[in-house]
């Protein structure tokens, strides 16, 4: 039995193909090959394939002994599916969650505004610019006029003045310090 014979021989095992009509097949291709080559034709011509388990295969399904082989199916990519539907269950979520809160908000009754803190204003002239903004910032007072280059400066006047009580933190809490150059 020559190695094409034998290969297409094992791939009929594979296939299922029963044993008895295995060994007669390969039977046959064997004449058939011996043949051949006694006339002078290659084993490649009546073949007609070089992949003795296609051959193989296609002739087992040419005579009925095992179902043709159906292209498979291309898979579908269902991973993108999946990251839409998320995206979209979490936007809904989120949607949801933004009425629910607007919704109670809106029949909630309307939230006491705290009374507005007051504040001294504190004495800042004299005082490195770093140093009165500090101060200011810690009595709840926002700074205003001081440049880049303020911590070697000093404070020499101040609006408005020191001992002033006025509402922390709101817009017009600013405290603006005039600075003069340290020599």
């Amino acid at each position: 039995m020559t190695a094409f014979v034998k290969e297409c021989r094992q791939e009929w095992k594979r296939l299922g193909v029963p044993d008895l009509l295995a060994d007669e097949m390969a039977a046959d291709l064997e004449a058939d090959l011996a043949e051949a080559e006694a006339e002078g034709v290659s084993t490649a011509e009546i073949v007609g394939e070089s992949d003795p388990r296609r051959f193989a295969a296609t002739w087992a399904s040419e005579r009925g002994l095992v179902p043709e082989q159906r292209p498979q199916k291309r898979r579908r990519r269902v991973w993108p599916w999946v990251v839409v539907f998320v995206f979209i269950v979490l936007f809904l979520s989120w949607l949801a969650l933004q009425t629910v809160g607007t919704s109670h908000a809106r029949n909630s009754p309307p939230a006491q505004v705290p009374p507005a803190r007051r504040a001294t204003v504190p004495n800042l002239v004299g005082k490195r610019a770093c140093r009165a903004e500090k101060i200011a910032l810690a009595a709840g007072l926002i700074v205003r006029g001081l440049p880049r280059s303020r911590c070697h400066s000093l404070v020499v006047a101040q609006t408005p003045a020191a001992g002033t009580r006025i509402r922390a933190q709101a817009p017009r809490s600013a405290v603006k310090l005039r600075l003069r150059a340290r020599r």
